[in-house]
């Protein structure tokens, strides 16, 4: 069985930078009870960096997802969704492989779309066990590739 979770590193450097974000958050909510009349630049900061952390915190919590692949069958998870949901091969409706080349990395996504319930978006960079993904998909489901 093929099991492919956030690598953490990936884990890890967003949650350290979640929580540098979040502690400058609260620096600035702290100096703003001290000023008797502060300027209109520190509740612009605050607002910048409290939309930062929301949206940090949502990469973090609710895009966490486990897939496995085996027995014919894709088991998605999000655990912090609550969310559990189980894919036959045969309700894959397309998969798509996109590859973006930068300066010296290559970035690999994968886009598996099922006719039942939606799709799931895994890459190389964020993910482990991508290759096997690839591998298991061109040899169960060569014809559902969506070329570019």
């Amino acid at each position: 069985m093929i099991v492919s979770k956030p690598k953490r590193k990936t884990i890890f450097s967003l949650g350290v930078f979640t929580v540098i974000v979040l502690i400058g958050l609260f620096y600035f909510v702290n100096q703003l009870q001290g000023l008797e009349s502060p300027e209109t630049w520190r509740y612009i900061v605050i607002g910048l960096l409290l939309l930062t952390t929301s949206l940090m915190l949502h990469k973090l919590l609710f895009n966490y997802k486990v897939l496995k692949i085996g027995d014919n069958k894709f088991h998605i998870y999000y655990p912090f969704r609550f969310f559990k949901s189980v894919q036959e091969v045969k309700n894959l409706g397309a998969w798509q492989e996109t590859i973006v080349t930068t300066n010296k990395t290559e970035f690999r996504q994968l886009k598996i779309v099922f006719v039942t319930k939606g799709y799931v978006k895994i890459s190389n960079q964020e993910n482990s066990d991508y290759d096997k993904v690839i591998r298991y998909l061109k040899k169960k489901a060569p014809k559902k590739q969506v070329k570019e």
